[in-house]
Protein backbone atom coordinates (compact mmCIF):
# COMPACT_ATOMS: atom_id res chain seq x y z
CA UNK A 1 0.00 0.00 0.00
CA UNK A 2 1.07 3.37 -0.77
CA UNK A 3 0.42 6.78 0.75
CA UNK A 4 0.93 10.23 -0.27
CA UNK A 5 0.10 11.98 3.26
CA UNK A 6 3.12 11.67 5.47
CA UNK A 7 6.92 11.87 5.03
CA UNK A 8 8.75 10.64 1.69
CA UNK A 9 7.99 6.73 1.38
CA UNK A 10 9.83 4.02 2.33
CA UNK A 11 9.00 0.87 2.90
CA UNK A 12 6.06 0.00 5.23
CA UNK A 13 6.50 -1.26 9.05
CA UNK A 14 5.40 -4.53 10.05
CA UNK A 15 3.81 -5.90 12.88
CA UNK A 16 2.56 -9.38 13.81
CA UNK A 17 -0.34 -10.30 16.63
CA UNK A 18 0.75 -13.70 17.54
CA UNK A 19 -1.37 -15.29 19.79
CA UNK A 20 -4.98 -14.25 18.48
CA UNK A 21 -6.50 -16.29 21.83
CA UNK A 22 -6.27 -13.64 24.04
CA UNK A 23 -7.63 -10.59 22.04
CA UNK A 24 -8.91 -7.64 24.63
CA UNK A 25 -12.32 -6.20 24.67
CA UNK A 26 -13.78 -4.17 21.87
CA UNK A 27 -14.02 -0.15 23.13
CA UNK A 28 -17.84 0.39 23.52
CA UNK A 29 -19.62 2.56 20.93
CA UNK A 30 -21.34 5.79 21.10
CA UNK A 31 -25.73 5.36 21.11
CA UNK A 32 -26.03 5.08 17.61
CA UNK A 33 -23.02 3.74 16.44
CA UNK A 34 -22.97 0.33 14.71
CA UNK A 35 -20.41 -2.44 14.03
CA UNK A 36 -21.29 -3.84 11.31
CA UNK A 37 -19.90 -6.09 7.46
CA UNK A 38 -19.66 -3.42 4.61
CA UNK A 39 -21.61 -4.05 1.71
CA UNK A 40 -21.49 -2.36 -1.90
CA UNK A 41 -24.10 0.48 -0.92
CA UNK A 42 -20.92 1.16 1.25
CA UNK A 43 -18.35 2.10 -1.35
CA UNK A 44 -18.83 5.34 -2.04
CA UNK A 45 -18.25 6.52 1.91
CA UNK A 46 -15.68 4.18 1.85
CA UNK A 47 -13.66 5.63 -0.49
CA UNK A 48 -14.29 9.22 1.13
CA UNK A 49 -12.45 7.91 4.36
CA UNK A 50 -10.42 6.30 2.37
CA UNK A 51 -9.06 9.43 0.57
CA UNK A 52 -9.11 11.36 3.48
CA UNK A 53 -6.72 9.00 5.20
CA UNK A 54 -4.35 7.99 2.45
CA UNK A 55 -4.23 11.17 0.31
CA UNK A 56 -5.12 8.35 -2.72
CA UNK A 57 -7.82 9.36 -5.36
CA UNK A 58 -10.30 6.86 -4.49
CA UNK A 59 -13.91 6.44 -6.29
CA UNK A 60 -16.27 3.30 -6.08
CA UNK A 61 -15.05 1.35 -8.80
CA UNK A 62 -11.23 1.18 -6.82
CA UNK A 63 -13.18 0.10 -3.42
CA UNK A 64 -14.92 -2.81 -5.00
CA UNK A 65 -11.65 -4.05 -6.38
CA UNK A 66 -9.29 -3.02 -3.47
CA UNK A 67 -12.14 -4.83 -1.05
CA UNK A 68 -13.12 -7.95 -2.95
CA UNK A 69 -12.49 -11.63 -2.95
CA UNK A 70 -10.73 -11.97 -5.56
CA UNK A 71 -8.10 -9.63 -3.65
CA UNK A 72 -8.22 -11.92 -0.61
CA UNK A 73 -10.24 -9.68 1.11
CA UNK A 74 -12.76 -12.20 3.17
CA UNK A 75 -15.03 -9.23 4.58
CA UNK A 76 -14.61 -5.43 5.49
CA UNK A 77 -16.03 -3.81 8.82
CA UNK A 78 -17.03 -1.01 9.52
CA UNK A 79 -18.54 1.42 11.94
CA UNK A 80 -22.05 3.08 11.17
CA UNK A 81 -22.89 6.47 12.66
CA UNK A 82 -26.44 8.16 12.01
CA UNK A 83 -24.52 10.16 9.04
CA UNK A 84 -23.10 7.22 7.55
CA UNK A 85 -19.63 5.14 7.79
CA UNK A 86 -17.42 6.35 9.97
CA UNK A 87 -14.69 3.71 10.38
CA UNK A 88 -13.81 0.58 8.21
CA UNK A 89 -11.29 -2.29 8.17
CA UNK A 90 -10.78 -5.27 6.17
CA UNK A 91 -9.97 -8.90 6.75
CA UNK A 92 -7.69 -9.88 4.02
CA UNK A 93 -6.05 -13.58 3.32
CA UNK A 94 -2.46 -13.36 1.30
CA UNK A 95 -1.89 -17.38 1.68
CA UNK A 96 1.63 -16.78 -0.06
CA UNK A 97 2.71 -14.31 1.72
CA UNK A 98 1.30 -15.07 5.03
CA UNK A 99 0.16 -18.50 5.12
CA UNK A 100 -0.19 -18.72 8.93
CA UNK A 101 -1.57 -15.31 9.28
CA UNK A 102 -4.60 -13.02 8.65
CA UNK A 103 -3.91 -9.47 7.01
CA UNK A 104 -5.05 -6.34 8.45
CA UNK A 105 -6.00 -4.36 5.37
CA UNK A 106 -6.76 -0.83 5.13
CA UNK A 107 -8.01 0.33 8.70
CA UNK A 108 -9.17 3.88 8.54
CA UNK A 109 -11.62 6.51 10.22
CA UNK A 110 -13.10 9.87 9.55
CA UNK A 111 -10.66 12.36 11.36
CA UNK A 112 -14.14 14.21 12.27
CA UNK A 113 -14.45 10.74 14.66
CA UNK A 114 -11.20 11.10 16.28
CA UNK A 115 -10.56 9.97 19.75
CA UNK A 116 -13.44 7.78 19.86
CA UNK A 117 -11.43 4.43 19.24
CA UNK A 118 -13.09 3.48 16.32
CA UNK A 119 -9.80 2.24 14.57
CA UNK A 120 -9.26 -0.21 17.41
CA UNK A 121 -12.99 -1.21 17.44
CA UNK A 122 -12.70 -2.35 13.50
CA UNK A 123 -9.68 -3.40 14.03
CA UNK A 124 -10.88 -5.82 16.74
CA UNK A 125 -13.36 -7.29 14.74
CA UNK A 126 -11.11 -7.90 12.23
CA UNK A 127 -8.94 -10.12 14.66
CA UNK A 128 -11.99 -11.59 15.86
CA UNK A 129 -13.11 -13.02 12.19
CA UNK A 130 -9.08 -14.29 11.54
CA UNK A 131 -9.15 -15.61 14.93
CA UNK A 132 -12.88 -17.49 14.02
CA UNK A 133 -11.88 -18.70 10.94
CA UNK A 134 -8.89 -20.82 12.90
CA UNK A 135 -6.27 -18.65 12.79
CA UNK A 136 -3.98 -17.58 15.25
CA UNK A 137 -1.68 -14.71 14.13
CA UNK A 138 -2.93 -11.73 12.28
CA UNK A 139 0.18 -9.26 10.27
CA UNK A 140 -0.49 -5.58 8.92
CA UNK A 141 2.03 -2.82 7.04
CA UNK A 142 1.93 0.53 8.58
CA UNK A 143 3.74 4.09 8.52
CA UNK A 144 6.06 5.48 10.61
CA UNK A 145 3.82 8.69 11.26
CA UNK A 146 0.98 6.94 12.01
CA UNK A 147 1.25 6.76 15.50
CA UNK A 148 -2.51 6.66 16.56
CA UNK A 149 -2.86 3.71 14.52
CA UNK A 150 0.52 2.36 15.91
CA UNK A 151 -0.99 3.09 19.66
CA UNK A 152 -4.17 1.28 18.94
CA UNK A 153 -1.98 -1.62 17.05
CA UNK A 154 0.10 -2.47 20.37
CA UNK A 155 -2.76 -2.43 22.82
CA UNK A 156 -4.38 -5.18 20.39
CA UNK A 157 -0.85 -6.95 21.25
CA UNK A 158 0.80 -6.48 17.61
CA UNK A 159 5.00 -6.26 17.77
CA UNK A 160 6.91 -4.67 15.83
CA UNK A 161 8.87 -7.30 13.62
CA UNK A 162 11.56 -5.69 11.57
CA UNK A 163 12.11 -6.92 8.26
CA UNK A 164 13.84 -4.59 5.95
CA UNK A 165 17.39 -2.73 6.74
CA UNK A 166 16.67 -0.26 9.24
CA UNK A 167 13.51 -1.11 10.67
CA UNK A 168 15.15 -1.29 14.44
CA UNK A 169 16.26 2.24 13.88
CA UNK A 170 12.80 3.54 12.53
CA UNK A 171 10.93 1.45 15.39
CA UNK A 172 13.40 3.05 17.81
CA UNK A 173 12.00 6.74 16.66
CA UNK A 174 8.80 5.60 16.29
CA UNK A 175 8.26 4.03 20.05
CA UNK A 176 10.35 6.99 21.58
CA UNK A 177 8.16 9.39 19.82
CA UNK A 178 4.65 7.17 20.95
CA UNK A 179 6.28 7.38 24.93
CA UNK A 180 7.33 11.31 24.35
CA UNK A 181 5.14 13.66 25.76
CA UNK A 182 2.00 14.64 23.48
CA UNK A 183 3.23 18.37 23.39
CA UNK A 184 7.16 17.11 21.96
CA UNK A 185 5.06 15.03 19.55
CA UNK A 186 3.31 17.95 18.38
CA UNK A 187 5.90 19.83 17.93
CA UNK A 188 8.17 16.97 15.96
CA UNK A 189 5.71 17.09 13.36
CA UNK A 190 5.68 20.85 12.77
Amino acid sequence: MTNDSGPALQPQLFMRQPDLSALPPAPPLELGYVLREAGPADHEQMAGILAEGFADSWETGRVAGEFSPGNGVETTYVVAAPAGVVAMAAARRLPARFPDAGYVHYVGARSSERGKRLGEVVTRQVLAHFAGGGLHQAVLETDDFRLPAIWTYLRLGFVPEPRESGDVARWSRVLANLTAPRTARAGARA
